[in-house]
């Protein structure tokens, strides 16, 4: 009996620490890419930034594909869109505006794992199951270990002297930035979301509830966000309806940009990328929302 407890403590801290080891793995390769980038994408150290305390830093986090795929932040979908590098260097007051790229794209539960959260799911109507170190197992779940690297990204940064952090995000990484700033206070100003979202395309969250549950698991105080959010009406991912919750904060701005002159791309994600491209980050220059938005804040 005693030899078999030993053997199940054994098994229990070598699974926890070759979770801990493939998320290690995971981040030291696409972290190589987390950088300062102007407003062509050109490359530049932190070295640069004289002054911190007037910098608006804008950390820009991509979407996701799939639990088990590797996202790449240098994919044409990933890469940090026009609209929001053309921030940089932008005077807002007395504050100027440098962009971050942030490679977010760890793996999250295995199939196994995400197949056993489904049938429990389908049989309690909830997300609680536990591992069997006690911890939740949706804390595995790939939108969870990518709150936690953003989350991370603003300690590192706030430690290193930047005051003034605005989170951007296109699909599930603005997402994110938005459940970050529902469960703290004071740790960023604000979110530029760009069709932000998660849990896969509407129909998909209709025909199975569960991705419905793990789209809103963790999110906090929905009266905390401020947020300025690019929605478009045909957005089979996150349309202008579907963020109904967000509108309980009065500081959550909505632009619709379905009336924009640009067309959908394939390769951008269609309508659910379409402030992803560089037509819309032509039109944004003259409508200037996300620039009046950090005036508000700053």
């Amino acid at each position: 009996m005693r030899q078999i407890l030993i053997l199940i403590i054994f098994l229990l801290i070598n699974t926890n620490t070759f979770a801990d080891k493939k998320f290690e793995k995971d981040l030291k390769k696409i972290s190589k890419d987390n950088v300062f980038i102007d407003n062509t994408g050109k490359i530049y150290s932190v070295d640069k930034i004289d002054n911190k305390e007037n910098t608006i830093l804008v950390i820009y986090t991509h979407g996701a594909m799939g639990d088990q795929k590797l996202d790449k932040c240098l994919s044409k979908w990933n890469l940090v869109p026009q609209v929001i590098r053309n921030l940089h260097n932008k005077k807002i007051n007395n504050y100027e505006v440098k962009i971050y790229r942030l490679c977010s794209g760890v793996r999250g539960w295995s199939q196994s794992e995400q197949d056993k959260m489904w049938k429990h799911h389908k049989k309690t109507g909830n997300l609680s199951l536990k591992n069997n170190d006690g911890k939740f197992l949706m804390t595995k779940q790939k939108q969870n270990q990518k709150l936690k690297v953003i989350k991370n990204t603003i300690d590192k940064f706030a430690d290193n002297g930047f005051k003034n952090i605005i989170l951007a995000g296109h699909s599930s990484g603005g997402w994110q930035s938005l459940k970050i700033q529902s469960n703290s206070d004071n740790l960023i100003d604000g979110v530029i979301g760009l069709h932000p979202g998660a849990g896969g395309t509407v129909k998909n969250r209709k025909e199975w509830p569960w991705w419905e549950d793990i789209r809103y698991y963790g999110f906090g105080d929905y009266t905390k966000l401020n947020a300025i959010i690019i929605t478009h009406d045909k957005d089979n991912y996150n349309s202008p309806n579907d963020y109904s919750l967000l509108k309980k904060s009065n500081d959550v701005e909505f632009v619709n940009i379905s009336d924009s002159k640009c067309k959908k791309k394939a390769t951008l994600g269609g309508y659910h990328g379409l402030a992803l491209t560089k037509c819309y980050a032509d039109e944004e220059q003259k409508e200037n929302d996300l620039i009046n938005y950090l005036g508000k804040l700053f």
